[in-house]
Protein backbone atom coordinates (compact mmCIF):
# COMPACT_ATOMS: atom_id res chain seq x y z
CA UNK A 1 0.00 0.00 0.00
CA UNK A 2 2.83 2.39 0.86
CA UNK A 3 4.57 1.59 -2.41
CA UNK A 4 1.36 2.23 -4.39
CA UNK A 5 0.71 5.56 -2.66
CA UNK A 6 4.31 6.63 -3.32
CA UNK A 7 4.09 5.52 -6.95
CA UNK A 8 0.90 7.49 -7.54
CA UNK A 9 2.52 10.55 -5.98
CA UNK A 10 5.58 10.49 -8.26
CA UNK A 11 3.92 9.44 -11.51
CA UNK A 12 4.08 12.62 -13.64
CA UNK A 13 0.63 12.19 -15.17
CA UNK A 14 0.13 15.90 -15.85
CA UNK A 15 3.47 16.11 -17.68
CA UNK A 16 2.51 13.19 -19.90
CA UNK A 17 -0.88 14.72 -20.65
CA UNK A 18 0.81 18.01 -21.52
CA UNK A 19 2.71 16.32 -24.34
CA UNK A 20 -0.59 15.94 -26.23
CA UNK A 21 0.55 12.77 -27.94
CA UNK A 22 3.71 14.37 -29.36
CA UNK A 23 6.62 12.09 -28.54
CA UNK A 24 9.53 13.56 -30.46
CA UNK A 25 12.93 12.91 -28.91
CA UNK A 26 13.85 15.36 -26.20
CA UNK A 27 15.56 15.55 -22.83
CA UNK A 28 12.17 15.95 -21.19
CA UNK A 29 10.74 12.83 -22.79
CA UNK A 30 13.85 10.80 -21.94
CA UNK A 31 13.58 11.83 -18.29
CA UNK A 32 9.89 10.98 -18.19
CA UNK A 33 10.45 7.59 -19.78
CA UNK A 34 13.16 6.71 -17.27
CA UNK A 35 10.58 7.21 -14.51
CA UNK A 36 8.23 4.81 -16.27
CA UNK A 37 5.50 5.37 -18.86
CA UNK A 38 1.96 5.35 -17.42
CA UNK A 39 -0.04 2.44 -18.74
CA UNK A 40 -2.50 4.56 -20.73
CA UNK A 41 0.34 6.11 -22.74
CA UNK A 42 2.68 3.14 -23.12
CA UNK A 43 1.44 1.73 -26.43
CA UNK A 44 1.44 5.13 -28.17
CA UNK A 45 4.87 6.06 -26.83
CA UNK A 46 6.46 2.74 -27.79
CA UNK A 47 4.92 2.96 -31.25
CA UNK A 48 6.23 6.50 -31.76
CA UNK A 49 9.77 6.27 -30.40
CA UNK A 50 10.47 2.90 -32.06
CA UNK A 51 9.20 4.04 -35.51
CA UNK A 52 6.67 1.17 -35.39
CA UNK A 53 3.84 3.64 -35.94
CA UNK A 54 5.45 4.98 -39.12
CA UNK A 55 6.00 1.44 -40.38
CA UNK A 56 2.41 0.46 -39.70
CA UNK A 57 1.03 3.53 -41.47
CA UNK A 58 3.25 2.99 -44.51
CA UNK A 59 2.30 -0.70 -44.71
CA UNK A 60 -1.44 -0.55 -44.14
CA UNK A 61 -3.09 -3.96 -44.26
CA UNK A 62 0.17 -5.93 -44.34
CA UNK A 63 -0.33 -7.51 -40.92
CA UNK A 64 -3.83 -8.74 -41.79
CA UNK A 65 -2.59 -10.01 -45.14
CA UNK A 66 0.14 -12.01 -43.42
CA UNK A 67 -2.27 -13.46 -40.88
CA UNK A 68 -4.63 -14.51 -43.66
CA UNK A 69 -1.92 -15.79 -45.99
CA UNK A 70 -2.27 -19.17 -44.36
CA UNK A 71 -6.02 -19.74 -43.85
CA UNK A 72 -7.68 -20.07 -40.45
CA UNK A 73 -6.01 -16.86 -39.19
CA UNK A 74 -2.50 -18.02 -39.75
CA UNK A 75 -2.78 -21.28 -37.85
CA UNK A 76 -1.38 -23.26 -40.78
CA UNK A 77 -4.61 -25.29 -40.87
CA UNK A 78 -4.26 -25.64 -44.65
CA UNK A 79 -0.56 -26.25 -44.50
CA UNK A 80 -0.75 -28.84 -47.31
CA UNK A 81 -1.80 -26.07 -49.71
CA UNK A 82 1.74 -24.65 -49.57
CA UNK A 83 3.39 -25.78 -52.80
CA UNK A 84 7.01 -24.77 -52.18
CA UNK A 85 8.77 -27.68 -50.46
CA UNK A 86 11.16 -25.47 -48.44
CA UNK A 87 8.36 -23.15 -47.36
CA UNK A 88 6.25 -26.14 -46.36
CA UNK A 89 9.07 -27.58 -44.26
CA UNK A 90 9.66 -24.23 -42.55
CA UNK A 91 5.94 -23.80 -41.88
CA UNK A 92 5.66 -27.25 -40.33
CA UNK A 93 8.67 -26.62 -38.10
CA UNK A 94 7.40 -23.20 -37.03
CA UNK A 95 4.01 -24.66 -36.19
CA UNK A 96 5.52 -27.40 -34.06
CA UNK A 97 7.71 -24.94 -32.15
CA UNK A 98 4.86 -22.50 -31.60
CA UNK A 99 2.60 -25.30 -30.42
CA UNK A 100 5.14 -26.22 -27.75
CA UNK A 101 6.05 -22.66 -26.71
CA UNK A 102 2.70 -20.86 -26.55
CA UNK A 103 1.24 -22.91 -23.64
CA UNK A 104 4.36 -22.30 -21.55
CA UNK A 105 4.56 -18.56 -22.25
CA UNK A 106 3.94 -16.99 -18.86
CA UNK A 107 1.59 -19.86 -17.94
CA UNK A 108 0.47 -18.24 -14.67
CA UNK A 109 -0.57 -14.95 -16.27
CA UNK A 110 -4.36 -14.86 -16.38
CA UNK A 111 -4.53 -12.23 -19.13
CA UNK A 112 -2.60 -14.35 -21.62
CA UNK A 113 -5.10 -17.15 -21.04
CA UNK A 114 -7.89 -15.01 -22.47
CA UNK A 115 -8.88 -16.26 -25.96
CA UNK A 116 -8.27 -12.86 -27.59
CA UNK A 117 -4.76 -12.73 -26.13
CA UNK A 118 -3.76 -16.33 -26.88
CA UNK A 119 -5.13 -16.11 -30.43
CA UNK A 120 -3.28 -12.85 -31.02
CA UNK A 121 -0.08 -14.38 -29.67
CA UNK A 122 -0.21 -17.10 -32.33
CA UNK A 123 -1.29 -14.72 -35.11
CA UNK A 124 1.60 -12.34 -34.42
CA UNK A 125 4.15 -15.17 -34.35
CA UNK A 126 2.82 -16.58 -37.62
CA UNK A 127 2.74 -13.16 -39.30
CA UNK A 128 6.28 -12.40 -38.20
CA UNK A 129 7.64 -15.76 -39.37
CA UNK A 130 6.20 -15.01 -42.82
CA UNK A 131 7.37 -11.39 -42.82
CA UNK A 132 10.91 -12.24 -41.71
CA UNK A 133 11.76 -15.67 -43.13
CA UNK A 134 15.45 -15.11 -42.33
CA UNK A 135 14.38 -15.31 -38.68
CA UNK A 136 11.20 -17.36 -38.94
CA UNK A 137 10.26 -18.58 -35.50
CA UNK A 138 12.83 -19.11 -32.76
CA UNK A 139 12.01 -20.47 -29.33
CA UNK A 140 11.71 -17.52 -26.98
CA UNK A 141 9.96 -15.12 -29.35
CA UNK A 142 6.65 -16.05 -27.74
CA UNK A 143 7.81 -14.45 -24.48
CA UNK A 144 8.67 -11.20 -26.26
CA UNK A 145 5.26 -11.13 -27.91
CA UNK A 146 3.60 -12.01 -24.61
CA UNK A 147 5.18 -8.98 -22.96
CA UNK A 148 4.19 -6.76 -25.90
CA UNK A 149 0.58 -7.94 -25.62
CA UNK A 150 0.51 -7.30 -21.88
CA UNK A 151 2.14 -3.89 -22.25
CA UNK A 152 -0.21 -2.63 -24.96
CA UNK A 153 -3.44 -4.15 -23.63
CA UNK A 154 -5.99 -1.40 -23.05
CA UNK A 155 -7.64 -0.89 -19.68
CA UNK A 156 -10.96 -2.01 -21.15
CA UNK A 157 -9.36 -5.30 -22.22
CA UNK A 158 -8.89 -4.49 -25.91
CA UNK A 159 -5.93 -6.28 -27.52
CA UNK A 160 -3.63 -4.53 -30.00
CA UNK A 161 -2.16 -7.31 -32.19
CA UNK A 162 -1.22 -5.16 -35.18
CA UNK A 163 0.66 -2.70 -33.00
CA UNK A 164 2.41 -5.60 -31.26
CA UNK A 165 3.46 -7.03 -34.61
CA UNK A 166 5.12 -3.79 -35.69
CA UNK A 167 6.75 -3.34 -32.29
CA UNK A 168 8.18 -6.83 -32.71
CA UNK A 169 9.46 -5.94 -36.18
CA UNK A 170 11.26 -2.91 -34.72
CA UNK A 171 12.69 -4.85 -31.79
CA UNK A 172 14.10 -7.49 -34.10
CA UNK A 173 15.12 -4.99 -36.75
CA UNK A 174 17.03 -2.25 -34.99
CA UNK A 175 16.49 -2.12 -31.22
CA UNK A 176 17.80 -5.47 -30.01
CA UNK A 177 21.16 -6.80 -31.26
CA UNK A 178 21.17 -9.37 -34.07
CA UNK A 179 20.39 -12.35 -31.86
CA UNK A 180 17.73 -13.94 -33.98
CA UNK A 181 19.11 -14.45 -37.48
CA UNK A 182 19.24 -18.19 -37.95
CA UNK A 183 22.95 -18.21 -38.77
CA UNK A 184 24.01 -16.06 -35.81
CA UNK A 185 21.72 -16.80 -32.89
CA UNK A 186 23.94 -18.90 -30.65
CA UNK A 187 27.15 -17.07 -31.51
CA UNK A 188 25.79 -13.62 -30.67
CA UNK A 189 24.12 -14.72 -27.45
CA UNK A 190 27.33 -16.27 -26.21
CA UNK A 191 29.38 -13.31 -27.31
CA UNK A 192 27.21 -10.96 -25.27
CA UNK A 193 27.50 -13.25 -22.24
CA UNK A 194 31.24 -12.60 -22.49
CA UNK A 195 30.62 -8.87 -22.91
CA UNK A 196 28.45 -8.91 -19.80
CA UNK A 197 31.21 -10.64 -17.88
CA UNK A 198 33.66 -7.93 -18.99
CA UNK A 199 31.27 -5.12 -18.05
CA UNK A 200 30.78 -6.44 -14.53
CA UNK A 201 34.53 -6.98 -14.15
CA UNK A 202 35.37 -3.45 -15.29
CA UNK A 203 32.62 -1.54 -13.53
CA UNK A 204 32.01 -3.64 -10.43
CA UNK A 205 35.28 -5.52 -9.75
CA UNK A 206 34.40 -6.14 -6.09
CA UNK A 207 31.31 -8.04 -7.20
CA UNK A 208 32.98 -9.77 -10.13
CA UNK A 209 35.71 -11.11 -7.83
CA UNK A 210 33.14 -13.45 -6.30
CA UNK A 211 32.29 -15.15 -9.58
CA UNK A 212 35.26 -14.46 -11.85
CA UNK A 213 35.58 -18.17 -12.65
CA UNK A 214 31.87 -18.61 -13.31
CA UNK A 215 30.35 -19.00 -16.74
CA UNK A 216 27.49 -16.59 -17.37
CA UNK A 217 25.89 -18.63 -20.13
CA UNK A 218 22.64 -18.77 -18.15
CA UNK A 219 22.25 -15.04 -18.82
CA UNK A 220 21.39 -15.72 -22.47
CA UNK A 221 17.66 -15.59 -21.68
CA UNK A 222 18.10 -12.06 -20.32
CA UNK A 223 19.27 -11.06 -23.79
CA UNK A 224 16.72 -13.10 -25.75
CA UNK A 225 13.84 -11.53 -23.82
CA UNK A 226 15.33 -8.65 -21.81
CA UNK A 227 15.22 -9.27 -18.05
CA UNK A 228 12.58 -11.99 -18.26
CA UNK A 229 12.07 -14.01 -15.07
CA UNK A 230 14.17 -11.70 -12.88
CA UNK A 231 11.84 -8.72 -12.40
CA UNK A 232 8.16 -8.28 -11.49
CA UNK A 233 6.14 -7.32 -14.55
CA UNK A 234 5.63 -3.63 -13.68
CA UNK A 235 9.38 -3.15 -13.20
CA UNK A 236 10.14 -5.19 -16.30
CA UNK A 237 7.90 -2.92 -18.38
CA UNK A 238 9.78 0.14 -17.10
CA UNK A 239 13.05 -1.42 -18.30
CA UNK A 240 11.40 -1.94 -21.68
CA UNK A 241 10.18 1.67 -21.67
CA UNK A 242 13.79 2.81 -21.61
CA UNK A 243 14.84 0.04 -24.00
CA UNK A 244 12.50 1.29 -26.72
CA UNK A 245 13.75 4.86 -26.34
CA UNK A 246 17.46 4.43 -25.60
CA UNK A 247 18.34 1.12 -27.24
CA UNK A 248 19.91 -2.11 -26.09
CA UNK A 249 22.53 -0.49 -23.82
CA UNK A 250 19.69 -0.21 -21.29
CA UNK A 251 19.48 -4.00 -21.24
CA UNK A 252 23.14 -4.30 -20.22
CA UNK A 253 22.78 -1.55 -17.61
CA UNK A 254 19.77 -3.29 -16.07
CA UNK A 255 21.63 -6.60 -15.89
CA UNK A 256 24.74 -5.02 -14.35
CA UNK A 257 22.58 -3.34 -11.73
CA UNK A 258 20.91 -6.68 -10.99
CA UNK A 259 24.32 -7.96 -9.90
CA UNK A 260 24.80 -4.85 -7.75
CA UNK A 261 21.39 -5.33 -6.16
CA UNK A 262 22.16 -8.93 -5.24
CA UNK A 263 25.84 -8.56 -4.36
CA UNK A 264 25.41 -9.89 -0.80
CA UNK A 265 23.80 -13.08 -2.07
CA UNK A 266 26.47 -13.43 -4.77
CA UNK A 267 29.21 -13.27 -2.13
CA UNK A 268 27.80 -16.44 -0.55
CA UNK A 269 27.91 -18.44 -3.80
CA UNK A 270 30.65 -20.95 -4.49
CA UNK A 271 30.09 -21.83 -8.15
CA UNK A 272 28.09 -21.05 -11.28
CA UNK A 273 25.45 -23.58 -10.26
CA UNK A 274 24.67 -21.58 -7.12
CA UNK A 275 24.35 -18.41 -9.19
CA UNK A 276 22.11 -20.04 -11.79
CA UNK A 277 19.92 -21.54 -9.06
CA UNK A 278 19.60 -18.16 -7.40
CA UNK A 279 18.47 -16.63 -10.69
CA UNK A 280 15.92 -19.39 -11.28
CA UNK A 281 14.57 -19.67 -7.73
CA UNK A 282 14.80 -16.17 -6.32
CA UNK A 283 13.84 -13.87 -9.16
CA UNK A 284 10.97 -12.56 -7.04
CA UNK A 285 12.36 -11.53 -3.66
CA UNK A 286 10.85 -8.07 -3.39
CA UNK A 287 14.08 -6.22 -4.11
CA UNK A 288 12.80 -4.82 -7.41
CA UNK A 289 9.19 -4.21 -6.42
CA UNK A 290 9.70 -0.44 -6.24
CA UNK A 291 10.06 0.11 -9.98
CA UNK A 292 10.79 3.83 -9.67
CA UNK A 293 13.68 3.22 -7.27
CA UNK A 294 14.92 0.30 -9.36
CA UNK A 295 15.05 2.32 -12.58
CA UNK A 296 16.69 5.27 -10.85
CA UNK A 297 19.48 2.98 -9.65
CA UNK A 298 19.83 1.26 -13.04
CA UNK A 299 21.10 4.56 -14.44
CA UNK A 300 22.87 5.69 -11.28
CA UNK A 301 24.74 2.55 -10.20
CA UNK A 302 25.42 0.58 -13.38
CA UNK A 303 28.00 2.97 -14.77
CA UNK A 304 27.95 4.72 -18.12
CA UNK A 305 27.39 1.96 -20.68
CA UNK A 306 26.84 2.96 -24.31
CA UNK A 307 26.10 0.95 -27.43
CA UNK A 308 29.45 2.10 -28.83
CA UNK A 309 31.36 0.65 -25.86
CA UNK A 310 29.39 -2.59 -26.10
CA UNK A 311 30.16 -2.90 -29.81
CA UNK A 312 33.87 -2.39 -29.09
CA UNK A 313 33.80 -5.15 -26.48
CA UNK A 314 31.98 -7.44 -28.89
CA UNK A 315 34.76 -7.03 -31.44
CA UNK A 316 37.34 -7.88 -28.78
CA UNK A 317 35.44 -10.89 -27.48
CA UNK A 318 34.92 -12.39 -30.94
CA UNK A 319 38.51 -13.52 -30.86
CA UNK A 320 38.04 -15.35 -27.57
CA UNK A 321 37.50 -19.10 -27.63
CA UNK A 322 34.04 -19.82 -26.30
CA UNK A 323 33.93 -21.91 -23.18
CA UNK A 324 30.24 -22.72 -23.48
CA UNK A 325 29.37 -26.03 -25.11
Amino acid sequence: KQWYQRRVAITPGKKWAALNGEYGRSAQLKALIRKGIPRQYRCDVWMSVSTAKALMLSNKGLYNDLVMKCPATGAYKNIKDISDERELKDAEQNLRCMGMDIPRTFPTNRFLKEPAMSDSLQDILVAFSLHKPDIGYISGLSFIVGILLLATRKENGDVMPEECFWLLVCLMGHILPDYFSLSKTRLNFLNDCLVLNTLVRQRKPNIHAHFETFELSFAYKWFMCPMRDVLPIHTLLNVWDALFYEGYAVMFRAIVYWFVLHKQAIKRMSDAGDLASFVNDNFWDGSAWDNYKYMKNVFKKSGNISEESIDTMRDLEKGVKYFYT
